[in-house]
């Protein structure tokens, strides 16, 4: 009796160590959103330009989609706070698949003239 009592602790003693893992992943969903509004886009004749952007650690986290994106913003911000960059250049210094540095230009634009639609 104490064998089977003592065989069934270190039975469930055994089951109890076992480390569960578990993962779940994310599936895209596709939708698409409409709007029947209209606007104006008012592009600047002047180029403007963000030289030697130097990106932080937390930037680069995120990809070179997020860094030029990060300096786009930065770009828009210090030039009138425009809404949208036309033709943007980019040129990206890297050295082992690490951005250094990231150099933007572009028209800023900016939308006016907001029209909605009765469809």
């Amino acid at each position: 009796m104490k064998k089977i009592i003592f065989g069934m602790t270190m039975l469930f003693a055994l089951a109890s160590c076992t480390t569960v893992y578990k993962s779940s992943s994310t599936m895209d969903v596709k939708s698409t959103l409409t709007s029947s509004n209209s606007a104006d886009l008012e592009v600047s004749p002047v180029k403007v330009s963000l030289v030697d952007y130097a990106p932080t650690k937390k930037e680069k986290r995120g990809g070179s989609e997020n860094v030029k994106q990060v300096a786009v913003a930065k770009l828009l911000k210090e030039n009138g706070n425009a809404d949208v960059l036309i033709e943007p250049q980019y040129e990206i210094t890297s050295k082992r698949k690490n951005i250094k540095r990231i150099s933007v230009s572009g028209y800023p634009a900016t939308y006016k003239n907001f029209k909605t639609s009765d469809k």
